[in-house]
């Protein structure tokens, strides 16, 4: 089989390249590929990250997908499924998004920003100066939580909340009866969920099904709540969140998934509202993944499903492009 890689050599793709084409010389493996090769056409099997919607579509010979990373909701999945090709993914993130969720909300209630910058400006809080309890900072300790999705990224997530003693209610879109690790409970309807908690953690992937689920008027009811997103900004309704923000409905928030992406170059704000400019939000640029250790774990786990695919004809992880997960 043409196998295309569109990750650089120089990256910790390159001993596995040199590893992969070492053990499966009867394969044709191409490293260091861009979204307008000539060879994309007649690929078997493409592995990698985002690419241009037309990549996708120019690979007509293509059989499967594997990616390195879980989100697939910037795939042209109509036309892949129409074409009966496969699409794969790792979850070698989930601790990763899990552990940042937990570092921004951490962030917020400890005030960690405001004191950070008050210092580079020479100005100190607490009792040092003589501020009273108003200056203090806030703890995690036995708060209600919910996380809507109890995917891996929200079973880690539940963990780690485990050890600040705080009550965790779950919420999903599929029924089953069974209470996933680290849940005290799975609510029946979102409403439910959301009630019950001061903090709701959004951990569910970008699809159809999910785009607004917290609506405007949901938003706006979510009085004294604090909300953190690390699932995508599609699930959250843009401008809802800003005024939810803005009005005080909600306590604040903690975004690392967004609306707006810079096209060319690092800069670019991350929604068509000022959201960034709001007192009461923890700003992340969705890198919530993105740590060294999940990257190794990301090509290792990439490359598995690589050689079991080869292998087999099949392998851990494939994506149902109806459901986009």
């Amino acid at each position: 089989m043409k196998i295309g890689f569109f990750m650089p050599r120089h990256s910790i793709w390159g001993p596995a390249l040199d590893s992969l084409a070492q053990e499966l010389p009867g394969h044709r493996i191409l490293a260091g590929l861009g979204p307008s090769s000539p060879d994309v056409s007649d690929l078997d099997i493409l592995v990698a990250g985002r690419l241009p919607r037309g990549t996708y579509l120019a690979s007509l010979a293509l059989k499967a997908i594997f990616q390195p990373f879980t989100g697939v909701n910037h795939l042209p999945a109509d036309e892949l499924l129409a074409r009966g090709v496969e699409v794969f993914n790792v979850h070698s993130n989930a601790f990763d998004v899990a552990e940042r969720a937990l570092a921004l909300t951490l962030a917020f209630y400890g005030r960690v920003v405001d004191y950070h910058e008050g210092m580079r400006k020479g100005l100190w809080h607490g009792f040092w100066v003589g501020a009273g309890s108003e200056d203090n900072w806030d703890s995690l300790y036995g708060k209600s939580c919910a996380i809507l999705g109890t995917g891996a990224i929200g079973v880690a997530l539940a963990g780690l909340l485990k050890a600040f003693s705080c009550t965790v209610v779950g919420w999903r879109r599929s029924s089953g009866k069974d209470i996933p690790a680290g849940f005290d409970a799975v609510a029946p309807t979102l409403e439910e969920a959301i009630a019950k908690a001061e903090i709701v953690f959004v951990a569910l992937p970008g699809t159809p099904a999910t785009e607004g689920l917290l609506s405007r008027d949901i938003l706006m009811r979510m009085k004294g709540k604090f909300l953190v997103n690390v699932g995508r900004g599609s699930i959250v309704d843009e401008e809802g969140l800003y005024l939810a923000l803005k009005e005080g409905i909600l306590k604040g928030a903690a975004i690392d998934t967004w609306y707006r992406y810079p096209a060319e170059g690092k800069f670019g704000f991350p929604s068509t509202f000022p959201i960034h400019e709001l007192p009461n939000v923890i700003l992340s640029p969705h890198v919530g993944g993105a740590t060294n250790q999940s990257s190794a774990r990301a090509v290792e786990a990439t490359m598995a499903n690589l050689r079991s695919y080869l292998a087999t004809g099949r392998c851990a992880n494939k994506i149902d492009l109806r459901a986009l997960y």
